[in-house]
């Protein structure tokens, strides 16, 4: 009788315990794709700094983009993964 219920007690455990880790991994992920669009938009500010004209005007574009990303996570909103690998691929060029 008491395997019967030690059984779904056990399976609820394992349920929420991976559950708990998947959202702590998902978490640090995102830390390092906040840490990466931070140091994108410092590096776009100083290439703001330094220019002049059209190329100027494509990198103010630039740090708005990575500005309002950094913005939407910070905030909890869901970012398409495209529109982060668009961005990155931009600012490497």
């Amino acid at each position: 009788m008491n395997a019967r219920k030690l059984i779904p007690v056990l399976g609820v455990t394992f349920i929420l315990s991976v559950s708990a880790s998947t959202s702590a991994q998902q978490k640090g992920a995102d830390t390092e794709l906040l840490a990466r669009l931070e140091r994108l938009a410092s590096e776009s500010d100083s290439k703001v700094r330094n220019l002049t004209g059209g190329p100027k005007g494509k990198w103010l574009l630039h740090q708005r983009k990575v500005n309002r990303l950094i913005d939407q996570l910070k905030s909890g909103q869901p970012v398409d993964p495209k529109e982060i690998d668009e961005i990155l691929a931009e600012h490497s060029r």
